[in-house]
């Protein structure tokens, strides 16, 4: 059986993540390595179940439960982003740069944007109601550009 290749890009990103999980001191299994390799080679946000079945496909022998539980593991490390899109499931990245998510209620367009976009609301929350935000955990909803100019189109 040939060995399966990982892209240049996507194999620095998994050796940086692994070197993380020994630089705290977590073990490095198969599991993790598959979903390390699975996270990196896309920016999309993928459902566990995606990343069950990619993970299947290049290391057949985990289970579907070790999965489930090695994302959790990978998000407590830090290494993982788990993040709530609207009304559906919660989904997975590979963490690279802490970012918010913006979602049209419409067409379910998701838009990654630097958490520091959201750093002066953050500051208002703190300051007016002692509450602090976790801008990456779920998306804010709204309607995109393209979904607004629909509707003026529309309304001509």
């Amino acid at each position: 059986m040939a060995a399966r290749t990982v892209p240049t890009r996507n194999a620095a990103r998994v050796a940086t993540a692994v070197g993380e999980l020994r630089a705290q001191g977590s073990r490095v299994t198969k599991a993790r390595v598959a979903i390390l390799e699975v996270l990196s080679t896309s920016e999309a946000h993928q459902s566990a179940d995606d990343v069950a079945k990619a993970v299947g496909e290049i290391a057949p022998g985990v289970h579907r439960a070790t999965i489930y539980r090695t994302l959790d593991s990978l998000v407590s490390a830090g290494l993982v982003a788990h993040t709530h899109l609207g009304h559906g499931t919660a989904v997975y990245q590979l963490t690279i740069a802490p970012h918010a998510h913006l979602q049209c209620q419409r067409c379910g367009l998701v838009i990654d944007v630097p958490q520091s976009n959201l750093r002066a609301v953050g500051k208002r929350l703190l300051d007016d109601f002692g509450f602090t935000l976790d801008p990456g955990h779920s998306a804010l909803l709204g309607v995109c550009a393209s979904c607004r100019q629909a509707d003026v189109l529309q309304s001509v």
